[in-house]
């Protein structure tokens, strides 16, 4: 039984036992019961593939969305596989328009990585968010929207009636199976009354991080801490473009106010009746236009001022959280496995006709000395091995030197393979591991491109355009640069491995 099945038997018990109870008491423990979040947990589909799409590819059907919406104002659709609804009501004050965005019937998405992939390609294209703050929105609102997956009574509360006529208990927010996506997704985008291309708070950060979210995050096994840090980075940047708009709109305000002292001092001196009557009229719409720039300009303060606040208290609390996992890698735990205490050693054989050379890697006790353990994934490819996280990751031939290699991540203990990647690898790859992603070169096709993979070995982006296979890669800050197929310098964006441009 899946996670999910269990969760939503564990609460068909809790109700049916809720439904004996006195009215008062059932009502407290419903609400008891409804305050309590299961586990964002996606699942997503694992098996082969007929055909593998690029970042690129993926990202770019969100900017087909945003381009069609743009020209519709209203509406924005991809055939009948991805939509926007842009519901907004400029009447209703107090709550949010929404962007809703609708993974349709006949959409193909089965992987949480590429629905963020086309939100985020949607967020750059219909607000020009950048590249970074696109991504970070989209994480953002999948996990939002999946921690709110058909709770009407949440949207409620927030969103204007115009975005809760498009919604249903079926399909508001997305839920965490992939075959339940098309048909019965509508992620909720809050929109700011500010909302314009170009402007950062386009979007409303704060419901996006809103505390259910962030304890979701927090639940991760890294806490989410770099997401949750580029959101701050984000929100400190929107208290910036809101500080520039305020100091704008007190200039003018005082230039309106110097204007109005000027209409004032007329009417004191205005001779005739019908000059007065001109500029008592004159002078009471500069007083409600200054009126109406004071409560603009007050308003915009205190709005800065509860975002500098949020954004101290997110800071502490990553501060707090980043120190509690240092303590918790600190401390030692009785009996356990600890890899840098073994000894690991990796057997090769004599070269293969075509150069290359595998091995095998084994376990020894140096006391006695003799072989503890040997991994039965016999074909491991060059001379190297890389620890990774409870892992070891190797390149290796699934069985002979002719067969496709993978990666494989083998048990420390047993070096017995845990999980390989579905994908085959170039068996000779530079293998670059940064920050949770592991680069290697993909062979796809009769071509060969720069993969991206997850820790869990899945795929998480192929680069847009052929590598050489014998390329060495490095990072330099979000650009990764690789040799092209014609030996020439690549520089790709680190996440999606687009191209940015080339050094020949």
């Amino acid at each position: 039984m899946n996670r999910a099945a269990a969760v939503s038997l564990v609460l068909g018990a809790i109700l049916s036992v809720l439904a004996g109870l006195p009215a008062g008491a059932q009502e407290v423990a419903e609400e008891e019961l409804r305050s309590v979040q299961a586990e964002v947990v996606f699942i997503n589909y694992e098996g082969p593939y007929d055909r593998i799409d690029t970042a690129d590819e993926i990202k770019g059907l969100g900017y087909y969305v945003a381009a069609a919406l743009r020209q519709n104002g209203r509406r924005g659709a991809f055939l009948g596989k991805y939509s926007v609804i842009r519901a907004a009501d400029p009447a209703e004050t107090g709550r949010f328009d929404a962007d809703i965005f609708s993974i349709d019937a006949d959409a193909k998405v089965d992987h949480i990585d590429n629905v963020r992939r086309i939100l985020a390609g949607y967020l750059e294209g219909a607000f020009r968010y950048s590249l970074e703050d696109a991504r970070t929105l989209a994480r953002f609102a999948t996990v939002y929207n999946a921690v709110h997956r058909g709770d009407l009574e949440f949207f409620r509360e927030r969103y204007k009636t115009v975005v809760l006529g498009h919604l249903s208990r079926q399909n508001a927010g997305i839920s965490t199976r992939y075959y339940e996506w098309p048909g019965a997704t509508r992620l909720l985008i809050p929109l700011t009354a500010e909302a314009a291309e170009g402007r950062l708070s386009s979007l409303d950060t704060s419901e996006l991080s809103e505390e259910a979210v962030i304890e979701e995050m927090r639940r991760q096994p890294d806490m989410g801490l770099e997401d949750r840090k580029d959101m701050v980075e984000l929100k400190e940047r929107e208290v910036d473009e809101r500080r520039e708009e305020l100091e704008r709109t007190e200039e003018q305000l005082a230039e309106e106010k110097a204007e109005l002292a000027e209409r004032q001092a007329e009417l004191a001196e205005a001779r005739t009746a019908e000059e007065r009557r001109r500029l008592e009229e004159e002078v009471a719409r500069r007083e409600e236009e200054v009126r109406q720039r004071e409560e603009q300009a007050a308003a915009a303060e205190q709005t800065i001022r509860q975002k500098e606040e949020e954004i101290a208290q997110e800071r502490d609390t990553i501060v707090a959280d980043e120190r509690s996992m240092d303590e918790r890698g600190r401390q030692p735990v009785a009996g356990a496995f600890v890899a840098s205490d073994q000894l690991y050693f990796l057997k090769v054989r004599a070269r293969e006709p075509s150069g290359s050379i595998s091995g095998t890697l084994s376990i020894i006790d140096p006391a006695v000395p003799e072989v503890t353990a040997t991994s039965p994934v016999s074909y491991i490819r060059g001379r190297a091995y890389y620890f990774l996280r409870d892992t070891i990751l190797v390149v290796a031939n699934e069985a002979g030197p002719s067969s496709p290699a993978r990666l494989f991540a083998l048990d420390p203990r047993s070096l017995r393979e845990v999980r390989r990647s579905a994908e085959e690898i170039y068996p000779d790859t530079f293998v670059l591991i940064q920050g949770g992603s592991i680069y290697a070169v993909v062979a796809a096709g009769g071509e060969y491109r720069l993969g991206r993979f997850d820790e869990a070995l899945r795929l998480a982006a192929t680069s847009s355009v052929p590598v050489d296979r014998d390329s060495s890669f490095s990072l330099f800050e979000n650009r990764l640069l690789v040799n092209a197929a014609d030996r020439s310098i690549l520089f790709l964006e680190r996440i999606d491995l687009g191209r940015l441009s080339v050094l020949r």
